[in-house]
């Protein structure tokens, strides 16, 4: 069974302990290597790097967005420490104040505590190890999440990029099928042309038949048919690896396209022109989905 992937995905999970709430988000896209950011909550800074560790653990590429929330849904955490002695401070200056002008005094407490720094807030120390135990596990579920769209939408790449792979093999043995006859019209066009220039005076068979070989040597393509169709094997036996193969499948792409251009280059044939047209037309949308996997 194939376990492509493609680098494009999504994965959500949430739970709760001991009145403490974590949600996370993951997000993936197409990455050339696995680049991981995480934007977490200052109370659980000390878990990022656990973070990226189980990440790395289970993804290869893509760029990774990881958004952690957390709440407190009972016994806040917090305490909240009124400074005494700046709220007489502020409670003796107002009343002076408003003895000075001839104001009434209307001062409460509620006027107080809205002045910065007169209630100090201080942090109670979360139970680390119990966040930490939870935040795993909602990473996991995430990740699982994420892996498992991952996979879903790499089955669709399989079955697109296996079609394109039919479609080019197909256009292999097209020019496979017309690769022996370049030699003879070669020979045929060579020998007219000759004759045309020569007119009357006879030609040296030996030497002519010696002239043609070589043409026909350098023009062909034989090899680099063999060596399309076994990159068009290598592919689809590393599409159904179960390792990360993106960037080995990027690569053999570029191979295959090679050879079309070689193949290109070397013959003039009308039939195996177009062929190797359509051939590169097929490998760019190969390279196109290639893009997109793991």
């Amino acid at each position: 069974m194939s376990h492509l992937r493609s680098m494009t995905g999504f994965g959500r999970a949430q739970a709760e302990q001991d009145g403490r709430k974590i949600t996370i988000e993951i997000r993936a896209v197409n990455h050339r290597f696995l680049d991981i950011n995480t934007r977490i909550p200052r109370s659980l800074g000390f878990a990022e790097e656990n973070i990226g560790k189980t990440i790395k653990g289970k993804l290869s590429r893509g760029r990774v967005d990881v958004f952690v929330n957390f709440f407190a849904l009972a016994d806040s955490g917090k305490k909240a420490n009124p400074d005494i002695g700046l709220i007489r401070a502020y409670v003796i200056a107002a009343r002076k104040a408003a003895k000075d002008v001839g104001l009434l005094d209307d001062l409460q407490l509620s006027h107080i505590i809205r002045i910065p720094d007169t209630i100090l807030i201080e942090e109670v120390p979360e139970d680390e190890d119990m966040l930490l135990q939870l935040l795993e596990g909602v990473l996991s579920k995430a990740l699982d999440a994420l892996i498992d769209m991952r996979e879903r939408e790499g089955k669709e790449l399989e079955a697109s990029i296996s079609e394109y792979l039919n479609a080019l093999e197909k256009t292999a043995g097209i020019i496979d099928s017309n690769k022996d006859h370049v030699a003879k019209e070669c020979s045929e066009k060579l020998k007219l042309r000759i004759e045309e220039l020569l007119g009357d005076c006879t030609i040296d068979e030996t030497r002519f038949n010696t002239e043609v070989a070589y043409i026909a040597d350098k023009a062909d393509i034989s090899e680099e048919i063999v060596r399309l169709c076994a990159h068009i094997k290598q592919f689809r036996s590393n599409v159904s690896s179960d390792t990360a193969v993106g960037r080995k499948l990027d690569f053999m792409v570029q191979e295959m396209n090679r050879e079309l251009n070689t193949i290109g280059s070397k013959s003039q044939d009308l039939l195996i022109t177009n062929a190797v047209i359509e051939g590169k037309s097929i490998v760019e949308k190969i390279r196109e989905q290639v893009q997109n996997i793991e």
